[in-house]
């Protein structure tokens, strides 16, 4: 049986953006290492490894704790979940064509769902990655585009990424929020990409403890409340609530606060 590879309001932040009027499709494939390749070229450095979004929810659950062992050597647990982000990177990997042609499948009939419940559309392709979407041409309707933005170009998309220096700034359809990490080794990444993307980038940081009022001089707002961060205001600190490993993280990923630094 074919596995899908867009997940549609699947998880308890996208569902929210309902309010606001929009549903939300989400691309999750294995991160980082764990198929065998790379799909998070930044992510040791930013530390984030261990504390992966991947774990969190039903992603991290399994009956009697049972894990399995990928070609990587990573070990997760042995849900229905993790068997799909592999299977899907598989076929992103080793079929790059009938993923891509699957992809614009999908995305039609989410389309087309969205048209049906009168929502506006919105989609993240790197849910468990940070795959430069900008560079992969895609074929819709016997017609090749550059990427898939310019394939559906009145379609929302919207991504994290840690990557300092995407070249996407002309691309009106696709907004990036950067991926903050308070490792020190990290902090050259992010100047370059304040740099590159200018001062209006938005951060997203995951936080352990109280969330401060502001952070890196910068204003802090929930990022918890829905995942459409393409309505966010432009040059904020996006706070995201440790889940899943991401509370025992001892990597310096995520900012510890107290009291005291919360009230600064």
């Amino acid at each position: 049986m074919q596995t899908k590879l867009l997940n549609i309001d699947a998880n308890p932040k996208t569902i929210k953006g309902t309010k606001r009027g929009y549903m939300t499709a989400v691309l999750y494939l294995a991160p980082h290492d764990s198929s065998g390749v790379n799909l998070c070229p930044t992510a040791n450095l930013a530390g984030c490894v261990a504390t992966c979004l991947n774990t969190a929810g039903r992603g991290g659950m399994a009956a009697g704790n049972a894990t399995f062992q990928t070609d990587s050597g990573a070990v997760l647990p042995d849900n229905a979940i993790q068997r799909a982000r592999l299977r899907r990177t598989h076929l992103y990997l080793n079929d790059h064509g009938a993923f891509m042609a699957q992809l614009v499948a999908e995305i039609d009939a989410f389309l087309a769902k969205a048209r049906r419940k009168r929502l506006r559309p919105a989609i993240r392709l790197n849910g468990t990655s940070d795959i430069r979407w900008e560079l992969l041409p895609i074929v819709r309707a016997g017609r090749e585009y550059a990427n898939v933005f310019a394939a559906y170009p009145r379609v929302q998309f919207y991504d994290y990424t840690k990557i300092p220096n995407r070249r996407v700034s002309h691309i009106p359809n696709y907004h990036l929020t950067f991926s903050y990490s308070d490792r020190a080794a990290y902090q050259s990444i992010v100047a370059k990409a304040v740099t590159h993307y200018g001062a209006s980038v938005s951060f997203a940081a995951v936080f352990r403890g109280p969330i401060p009022q502001y952070f890196l001089g910068r204003p802090v707002i929930n990022g918890d409340e829905t995942d459409l961060r393409f309505l966010d205001q432009p040059g904020a600190v996006v706070a995201l609530t440790a889940k899943g490993r991401a509370r025992r993280d001892v990597s310096g990923f995520v900012v510890h606060t107290t009291p005291a630094r919360a009230a600064a």
